[in-house]
């Protein structure tokens, strides 16, 4: 298409329903790509989050559509189920950047799946997802590490055991009278609360049990709470491997009721330990070497090298 302005203009959508990683990483990649001087970012978002309801409002620098138009843009950039509103309004040869947050769209029963067969530049967040998706997908697969900002919060350690449980409820809740039982001073989280929150409630616990699905794609609350807590349990997720490393203040586990409950043992213990300083100073540090600069470096540097931008000069 001609673009008389100049300006290469990306399009985005959004369905927001409820605040979770996977819109917080899609918010990132926007942010990166509206950093590009010459570039325009166009995004269309149907909102209906009761939790954290403006995130995806009066961005900075965003062109804000009533209608998503991905026809008058240049480049498409996709994530999760955007396929479905963009594949029947999708103009002829149009390049789609395509972010992949998990190992899930690999299996053949999930309707993203089917969503791999469609050309596009796939940028994976873990290397579990690139090596899940890869054998299927039509183009070419690049991870960038997941990035994040965590801050420096600092609090009393006032609670013993803290659970982020929303993806778990159920199980979530019998861990919880598990560790009541211990007279351990214990906080829930089982429904749907601010990023925030869930930073703060990390930063006041002395061990974080955080539950993911069976399967990710990396699994951001489990590198958070390496930095906030002094001590952290995660059952297996696939791709929480990379970073659940021995030697550092998390402890991966089955996903078994059992194996958490051996692992906050185990945690208890290790807060005794003369290593466990060393350890937690080890698990902040992994955790922030998932930078969010260094993904927006990786990403910028990306659409260079396959030709999509000239360079990547970022406006002030």
């Amino acid at each position: 298409m001609s673009n008389k302005t100049s300006l290469l203009r990306f399009s985005f959508h959004r369905d927001y329903n409820r605040y979770s990683g996977g819109h917080q990483k899609f918010r990132d990649y926007l942010l990166h790509t509206k950093a590009l001087s010459g570039v325009e970012c166009n995004l269309h978002v149907n909102n209906q989050c009761p939790v954290m309801p403006d995130f995806f409002n009066n961005i900075s620098g965003v062109k804000y559509h009533t209608q998503y138009l991905p026809e008058q843009a240049d480049i498409a950039f996709l994530a999760g189920l955007d396929w479905q509103a963009y594949l029947p309004l999708r103009p002829k040869n149009q390049p789609v950047i395509n972010l992949v947050q998990h190992v899930r769209h690999a299996d053949k029963e999930n309707k993203l799946f089917s969503f791999l067969e469609h050309e596009a530049l796939r940028i994976c967040v873990s290397n579990a997802v690139k090596e899940a998706i890869e054998p299927f997908a039509n183009g070419e697969c690049v991870t960038i590490p997941m990035g994040h900002n965590i801050p420096q919060i600092e609090s009393l350690k006032d609670v013993d055991l803290y659970i982020l449980g929303k993806k778990n409820p159920r199980f979530a809740a019998n861990i919880e009278q598990w560790a009541k039982r211990r007279n351990w001073v214990v906080h829930l989280d089982s429904g749907l609360v601010a990023r925030q929150t869930v930073l703060n409630n990390m930063a006041r616990s002395k061990v974080s049990l955080v539950l993911p699905n069976p399967t990710e794609g990396f699994f951001l609350p489990g590198i958070e709470a390496m930095a906030l807590s002094d001590r952290v349990v995660v059952p297996d997720c696939i791709a929480n491997r990379e970073y659940c490393l021995p030697t550092t203040n998390i402890t991966l586990c089955d996903y078994s009721e059992h194996s958490c409950i051996r692992a906050l043992e185990y945690a208890e213990q290790r807060l005794l330990s003369p290593v466990q300083s060393i350890e937690k100073f080890r698990g902040t540090r992994l955790a922030y070497q998932y930078s969010l600069a260094l993904e927006k470096k990786t990403y910028l540097a990306l659409l260079v090298k396959k030709g999509i931008v000239s360079h990547a000069t970022e406006t002030n």
